[in-house]
């Protein structure tokens, strides 16, 4: 449902547009950390086709996503809010009706919509089909067969006057981590055990009732590189889908990670249980017509996607949290702070950064006692807790998380029992290890 702030949007009517505004791709890829990837620095051969896509494009070297774990994430990023705004924070969290969505938003504006997902998280059960004219929950075997749903949809568009905007939501690199067996060989992945492969033992990992051998991160890890490389190429062939249907030089791209993906760099695996640097750096590129590409250096989150796309679209966006990324920064401008959140499985934790600091501050026994600072600078790893040194950045942080309702619960603002989700909804999400 459109909320009502929308009403109150300006910008021109369809109708009304002097110039057909252009077509609008959002391309997700579930859990790929920035570091895992070329453009960002990796040595291993993971992103060929996204490093090229990036060189026509605006790069973010300091993307974060709002949450580790992808329904708050995409909440965030659907809406441009932060999670106390939304809500959708839980396990059974479900984005309200009445939130404002970046796809009801183009609607208003003429587009059609498409989404395609491959995680049932962000399927239609939890609230993520507003706004969309069509909207399918894809469960095929590889991020590639996406591909012919998109050519069937593009297929039954030829002619169509309106901009169309495609959201497509791929997974292959999220766990459990079973590439293909030419990827497997790229990244010498394919001497690691079956049961490395499997969600059982993913889990095991992260109770506790699995002991990690010292080979284990360095083989999952391998997995995971693998998946992200196989990945690479069905963005790639999609890029090359737009290509030849003469499509690229109207359509925007946007490409980006919800969340990123542990190795035990600080005790912890897969996602969702933490607020490191490993599960929050993400990838955001934006290749967008008539925009010049470059890399920017100052910090952006997934709440700022929503305002920066429609700024560059010329649709004055309803009140969010985020910022126009490519606008101009001015004196007086707010500092470019990242917060982000979790609240899922019993573990629940709230982040800012503001320049180098880093602020987490526990909000469960899974994560301590007391808030922990680093210096982002000095020990990108965040290997070493300075709050006892820096009592005042400390104080000054935790206001920040007060200041936008982070220190203390988020209650869902609507939730689904577990009866009302259908048998396959219920299948997949176990298959990812989402449900028992």
């Amino acid at each position: 449902m459109l909320a009502a702030p929308l009403a109150g949007c300006g910008g021109e009517a369809p109708g009304d547009a002097a110039v057909r505004r252009p077509n609008i791709v959002l391309y997700v890829v579930d859990t790929v950390r920035a570091d895992r990837l070329g453009v960002y620095g990796y040595g291993k051969p993971t992103s060929p086709r996204l490093d090229a896509f990036a060189e026509e494009a605006v790069l973010f070297e300091n993307a974060y996503a709002q949450s580790s774990w992808t329904r708050p994430a995409v909440a965030s990023l659907f809406t441009g809010l932060l999670p106390p705004a939304h809500r959708t924070v839980g396990r059974r969290s479900v984005l309200p009706e009445d939130a404002t969505t970046l796809a009801e938003i183009l609607a208003v504006h003429g587009y059609e919509g498409m989404g395609l997902v491959r995680n049932p998280n962000v399927g239609r059960a939890f609230g993520f089909a507003q706004g969309f004219s069509r909207f399918r929950s894809e469960d095929r075997e590889r991020d590639e067969t996406m591909l012919d749903r998109v050519r069937l949809w593009l297929d039954e568009r030829q002619g169509a006057e309106e901009p169309f905007f495609l959201f497509l939501h791929a997974i292959d690199p999220h766990g459990p981590y079973d590439p293909a067996p030419e990827f497997e060989e790229m990244f010498e992945a394919g001497g690691a055990p079956a049961h490395y492969r499997t969600v059982r033992y993913l889990l095991g990992l992260n109770r506790g009732d699995v002991e990690p051998g010292p080979e284990t991160a360095g083989a999952l890890s391998r997995l995971y590189d693998a998946e992200v490389a196989q990945n690479d190429r069905a963005f790639g062939e999609l890029l090359d889908e737009l290509e030849a249907r003469g499509l690229v030089e109207d359509t925007a791209v946007i490409y980006l990670s919800d969340h990123g993906e542990e190795f035990a760099e600080h005790g912890r695996w897969e996602h969702g249980l933490s607020l490191y640097e490993e599960v929050l750096r993400v990838p955001l590129v934006m290749r967008l017509p008539g925009v010049p590409p470059r890399r920017v250096e100052e910090p952006a989150q997934h709440v700022d996607v929503l305002p920066t796309l429609l700024a560059y679209l010329g649709i004055e966006a309803p009140p969010t949290d985020g910022r126009d990324l490519l606008a101009p920064r001015r004196r007086g401008d707010a500092p470019l702070d990242v917060y982000t959140h979790l609240d899922v499985d019993g573990h629940r934790a709230a982040s800012v950064i503001r320049g180098p600091y880093k602020l987490v501050l526990p909000q469960s026994p899974s994560h301590g006692t007391a808030p922990m600072l680093f210096d982002l600078d000095a020990d990108p790893g965040e290997l070493k807790d300075v709050a006892a040194d820096r009592p005042d950045i400390v104080e000054r942080m935790l206001a920040l998380l007060a200041e936008r309702n982070l220190a203390g619960e988020i209650v869902s603002a609507k939730e689904i029992e577990d009866d009302q989700l259908d048998e396959d909804v219920r299948r997949r999400l176990r298959a990812l290890g989402y449900v028992d």
